[in-house]
């Protein structure tokens, strides 16, 4: 879609603006981009906190002795 307005300069401006599908489109892709990069900073942060745990845990194990 172009639209057109009248600029300070006094001349015609055309701009092409998105149709409503496209605007609709970039819109849920930008939503599914945010929740993927939502989960992977989720997965990242709880596989440092699985790890720390794990490695914490086995320090415990082998250096405890009765």
């Amino acid at each position: 879609m172009i639209r057109t307005y009248q600029a300070e300069h006094g001349g015609t401006v055309f701009v092409q603006a998105l149709t409503e599908r496209q605007r609709r489109t970039r819109t849920r892709l930008m939503a599914l981009v945010v929740i993927a990069a939502t989960a992977i900073s989720a997965a990242t942060v709880m596989g440092f906190t699985h790890r720390a745990a794990s490695l914490a845990r086995s320090d415990i194990t082998t250096s405890w002795a009765p």
